[in-house]
């Protein structure tokens, strides 16, 4: 699944405006009103992911929904052809982006569901970014095998890549469903009210968590919708050559996964989410000053934002199945999946309002994609976008991150407490 992603961010926003020829203002419109309108739903299939009880499980069914609707929505917009209007653009995203929220928030509820510790998340969410990744790695590969064929034709790498999203997503599914069990899930509580959601701002846990999830998107965001300008037109990096660095990034990530997931019981998921934020704020500062051309800087760099962007993804999702348990705690109820519903719509409104405001703010600032007349204001802002605005936001996630206070041992008192109350709950 996680190989949509990046395309979806990076890749498509820019070949329909360069290659297909769609205003950049009308681009970004489009992807910011479709992420803004997908943040509905999220809430909306995590409470029925929450509510839903049959012999196969709580969140298989839904895996089994969301796998063909993301390939529908991958075949709408990976082989779209010149010609193609806001509306065809619009229709695929919204296909592909319900699907792929449909699909992660039922893995990552059965990923909070395997085990109710603290340290078997961590590591439950290391193998679970471990084969994200894989799949980032390989989706980003495209380009680099097909370098020949590829040139300057940023349709083939879109195409290649969306072949390759059609292959992945039923193996992945399949595989998922056959050798993950889900255990019983407990008794239906009330249908989720308007007080549901916003009872959960309440809990500290979850506002620290959400905030930072909110930053580390913005960041996110703002950086990859001008990643390819930045680096082919500023850093003089070949099109065909652009993935060499999410290649290293992710392979690093790979490595990583394992030992963020031992310092984070060590030190805390939070101060190890803080030290991964600031790392990134770190590799943003250090791409900027990329000399033109060195590939081996670029790709070298990797091992930094490898690392940092391993540290981003994973831990506000281990953390998030924690906190789910301190909110069972204080309402009484099993709301995983609205938890990470409201996870994966902090993040997605980051980078819904990032890709809106970059691509119109690069209109506005006179940056045409591909031209050779840009002005220097205009390629500084291109810099500015990409380094010094995602810093400013990695920094302050950091910040907060160190403001949580959801401990190894606060943790374990919550479980206890949980399962106390379950054994008199069993005996009345």
């Amino acid at each position: 699944m996680a190989a949509l992603t990046l395309p979806l961010i990076i890749y498509l926003p820019e070949y329909y405006a360069h290659r297909l020829g769609l205003n950049l203002s009308i681009v970004g419109l489009i992807f910011t009103v479709v992420r803004l309108a997908d943040l509905l739903f999220d809430p909306f299939a995590g409470n029925l992911m929450d509510r839903t009880r049959t012999r196969f499980g709580r969140f298989r069914p839904w895996l089994l929904l969301g796998g063909p609707l993301v390939m529908l929505g991958a075949w709408v917009l990976f082989m779209a052809d010149e010609g193609v209007g806001p509306l065809y653009l619009s229709l695929g995203l919204v296909l592909a982006y319900a699907g792929y929220s449909i699909v992660i928030l039922a893995q990552m509820g059965m990923g909070a569901a395997i085990t109710p510790d603290y340290r078997e998340r961590s590591r439950v969410f290391a193998w679970w970014q471990i084969f994200n990744t894989l799949g980032l790695i390989l989706v980003m590969l495209m380009p680099i095998l097909f370098a020949e064929r590829i040139s300057d034709d940023s349709s083939f790498t879109v195409r290649t890549m969306g072949w390759f999203v059609l292959g992945a997503v039923p193996v992945t599914i399949g595989v998922t469903l056959f050798y993950v069990r889900e255990e019983k899930a407990p008794p239906l509580a009330h249908a989720a009210k308007l007080r549901d959601y916003t009872g959960l701002f309440t809990l500290g846990s979850a506002r620290l968590i959400l905030t930072t999830q909110l930053l580390l998107g913005l960041g996110l965001g703002i950086s990859a919708s001008v990643f390819l300008f930045f680096f082919t037109m500023l850093k003089k990096v070949p099109f065909e050559y652009v993935g060499l660095q999410f290649v290293g990034f992710y392979l690093v990530s790979i490595v990583a996964a394992p030992g963020w997931s031992m310092l984070a019981n060590r030190i805390g998921k939070h101060r190890a989410l803080m030290v991964g934020s600031v790392g990134f704020a770190a590799y943003m500062v250090l791409m900027t000053a990329m000399p033109p051309g060195n590939l081996w800087y670029f790709g070298g760099m990797a091992i930094l934002g490898g690392a940092a962007a391993c540290a981003a993804d994973m831990l506000p999702r281990s953390i998030m199945a924690d906190v789910s348990d301190e909110d069972q705690l204080v309402s009484g109820q099993d709301r995983t999946g609205l938890l990470f519903a409201l996870l994966t719509v902090t993040h997605k409104f980051g980078q819904a309002l990032s890709i809106g405001i970059v691509y119109f703010a690069l209109d506005l600032i006179g940056f045409r994609p591909g031209s050779a007349d840009n002005s220097t204001a205009a390629l500084s802002g291109v810099t500015i976008l990409y380094g010094f605005v995602p810093m400013c936001l990695y920094l302050l996630a950091g910040l907060t991150a160190r403001m949580m206070r959801l401990t190894p041992q606060r943790h374990a008192e919550i479980r206890s407490e949980i399962e106390a109350r379950r054994a008199i709950d069993s005996r009345s």
